[in-house]
């Protein structure tokens, strides 16, 4: 009797102390936003994030595509609304940086035009990473129609592979079609109250005759380019001036024209609540750049309230995502590509990186350091609390939880640790099914075995790409620098070693050991021995079992090494 009461009141603590745990960041902060729209009296939710398709869209831009996905789907679960979730491309804005890996021949008479107005650069000179393309990615990309396109296509393809379910929006076809129409007049009839928020919130001092609005030059077809200096009511007057701008150079062609039809486009302070008045958004967040006192953010929310006579969208300032600590830009090529990042690990993994960092911390990940095993880790931590196997912070469970690409969590099941199958599976005489199923204490499940193949895959991926040299042990293409330090004797013996690889057929490994075990025994020594063939190879004095380790070797490569090395010996 007494054990039962003790027994109580242990669980009865320990759902006190669950319950005060605190709650996940996108708990609360949707908490948050139900309470705005009750309070605000807001009809519908719209989440909306946006980006310029100016060049390779870098890893960052993930970050508030992954923050605006998992809310919407989270208020979806919450309430019996609809939540619209929405990403624009602000391909109507002007190129104004020409990223490095263009040819500055061909891009640079476009600086200045609208981006969908630019060519498609070739896929293959378009500074992309199309290695391993599916055909129908192939085809998509071929066939886009613009230099915005073929960018914007690169990112979605990136985005939704983290599960990510966003209708994709392009600025041009909205300026176009005549839906920004009603509010283009809108900013051109309140131009004084215009001048007057630049002016109070972020102290600008703007001329008489500023207009909000771009022309793009009917002769050039420049927008970056283009100053308005009037408007009547139905036309605006501009000048294409020839030194407007640093980096392009305008015709100097002067006129009117309808603002209307696509003609033109609203100044960026003023085109982003103007979309938010089109479209109906509701929620938006930022990154911090956006988000300083008398920032754009700022800007945007009073031109809603005296302009747009709509309510503020919900804000959510989030933090970067850096790299080596180091801020990333689409236009100036820096930073590692948003394709490149999410083959690092499998969706769920790279979307539980962005899940389980709160949006208002900066999230620093280097993969050249242990960033990759360590989130690996913390997501099997996080399965395993979800899974109710191990006790922590339910935060990291609820991280687990919201990773899972369009929401389906799997069973229960074994997880191999990422930081072992980076070295085990470079040791050809082992069978990761074999050692996990040992770690495991049962036979791996057909789901385990292919859990176990798809990390080893990314294993690879790390190891081949970012590891450091401790996590290395295959073959190095180019010649390690301690293969130097090999003497003309330990040099005859690796010529011998590499013969006997290609002397006969060995259908068992452990033969060719015990032939290599004979060699080594009647010249060098066994010890010694087996230091050259790693020394040769991967420039260190052990690795893999040797002979499984040389007959996983390309026989090419392990012909030239040892000529390699003499040469390099001689030129030194």
């Amino acid at each position: 009797m007494n054990s039962g009461i003790i027994k109580n009141i242990n669980m009865s603590t320990i759902s006190k102390q669950n319950n005060l745990q605190a709650e996940h960041w996108v708990d609360k902060l949707s908490a948050g936003i139900l309470k705005w729209q009750q309070k605000n009296q807001i009809k519908k939710l719209y989440t909306d994030d946006m980006k310029t398709p100016s060049g390779r869209v870098h890893t960052g831009s993930l970050r508030g595509v992954v923050l605006h996905d998992v809310v919407a789907k989270v208020l979806r679960k919450k309430t019996d609304q609809e939540v619209i979730n929405t990403f624009v491309f602000n391909d109507m804005d002007p190129m104004d940086g020409l990223p490095a890996y263009l040819a500055k021949e061909e891009y640079e008479q476009h600086m200045g035009k609208p981006l969908f107005k630019i060519p498609t650069p070739p896929p293959n000179q378009s500074g992309l990473d199309i290695k391993n393309l599916s055909q129908k990615e192939t085809k998509k990309f071929i066939e886009a129609k613009n230099f915005a396109e073929l960018y914007a296509f690169d990112f979605v393809s990136a985005f939704e592979s983290l599960g990510c379910e966003a209708k994709v929006i392009w600025s041009h076809e909205l300026y176009e079609s005549g839906q920004m129409d009603e509010v283009i007049k809108m900013a051109l009839d309140n131009v004084n109250v215009l001048r007057n928020i630049y002016h109070d919130v972020a102290n600008y001092d703007l001329p008489e005759k500023w207009y909000p609005f771009q022309v793009i030059c009917p002769e050039c077809g420049k927008v970056g380019t283009t100053l308005t200096i009037g408007w009547d009511g139905e036309q605006v007057s501009f000048e294409c001036q020839k030194n407007k701008v640093k980096w392009a150079v305008g015709c100097g062609h002067k006129g009117k024209i309808s603002p209307f039809g696509g003609n033109g486009k609203l100044l960026w302070k003023v085109d982003w609540p103007a979309h938010w008045k089109t479209l109906g958004v509701t929620i938006e967040g930022q990154g911090k750049d956006h988000s300083a006192a008398g920032g754009s953010r700022d800007m945007a929310g009073e031109i809603c309230k005296k302009v747009f006579d709509i309510a503020v969208p919900f804000d959510i300032p989030y933090e970067w995502l850096v790299i080596r600590g180091t801020k990333m830009s689409s236009s100036k090529g820096i930073g590692t590509s948003a394709r490149n990042f999410v083959k690092l690990f499998p969706p769920e993994i790279g979307r539980f990186l962005f899940v389980n960092k709160h949006y208002n911390q900066v999230i620093d990940f280097d993969p050249t350091t242990m960033a990759v095993p360590d989130l690996f880790d913390e997501y099997d931590l996080g399965a395993q609390i979800f899974w109710k196997q191990e006790k922590g912070d339910q935060r990291l469970g609820r991280s687990f939880e919201l990773a899972q690409v369009a929401g389906r969590v799997s069973e229960k099941h074994f997880l191999s640790r990422f930081r072992d199958l980076a070295i085990w599976f470079q040791h050809p005489e082992l069978d990761l099914v074999e050692k996990f199923s040992e770690i495991k204490g049962s036979p791996l499940t057909e789901l385990e075995i292919k859990v176990l193949n798809d990390r080893k895959k990314y294993a690879q991926v790390w190891v081949e790409n970012y590891a450091s040299s401790e996590f290395q042990l295959t073959p190095r293409k180019n010649l390690p620098e301690q293969a130097l330090t090999l003497s003309e004797e330990q040099l005859v013996y690796l010529e011998k070693a590499v013969e006997l690889v290609g002397s006969r057929k060995w259908s068992e490994p452990q033969d060719f050991q015990q032939a290599l075990f004979n060699l080594s025994k009647v010249s060098i020594g066994v010890k010694k021995g087996f230091q050259v063939i790693y020394l040769a190879l991967i420039g260190k004095t052990h690795g893999p079992r040797a002979a499984w380790f040389l007959l996983s070797i390309d026989s090419k490569l392990l012909q030239n090494r040892v000529e390699q090395i003499r040469k390099a010996q001689q030129e030194k």
